[in-house]
């Protein structure tokens, strides 16, 4: 291949060597500076969360106040009555005439 051929050749491709040099700068690139990139995104995404999205997140919150705070109410007493049913759930099986805890109970009660 002669220098004629060379230009000839370099001048067929060009538009196909810019886009190859140029890809290959971009992925040097990145890589070179992707721990510096994801920490700037990193940091971006952090500051929109707290400027923008917790804000509405609690306004939200603040307008649906009442409703949560029933619903809590209802979900505590509900807790406090499955608690109680099974407590008197376990002491009816524990005061059953042949139980050996009943007994004994007994036992300890009139001796």
């Amino acid at each position: 291949m002669n220098e004629e051929d060379l230009k000839q050749f370099l001048d067929e491709n060009a538009e196909s060597i810019k886009a190859q040099v140029k890809e290959r700068m971009i992925a040097g690139l990145l890589a070179e500076h992707r721990w510096t990139i994801s920490s700037q995104i990193g940091e971006i995404v952090n500051e929109f969360i707290k400027t923008e999205i917790s804000p509405a997140v609690k306004e939200h919150l603040q307008s649906e106040k009442s409703e949560i705070l029933e619903a809590a109410i209802k979900s505590a007493s509900g807790i406090g009555d499955m608690l109680a049913k099974a407590l008197v759930e376990q002491a009816a099986k524990n005061i059953q005439g042949g139980s050996y805890n009943f007994r004994n109970t007994l036992k300890a009660i009139f001796e």
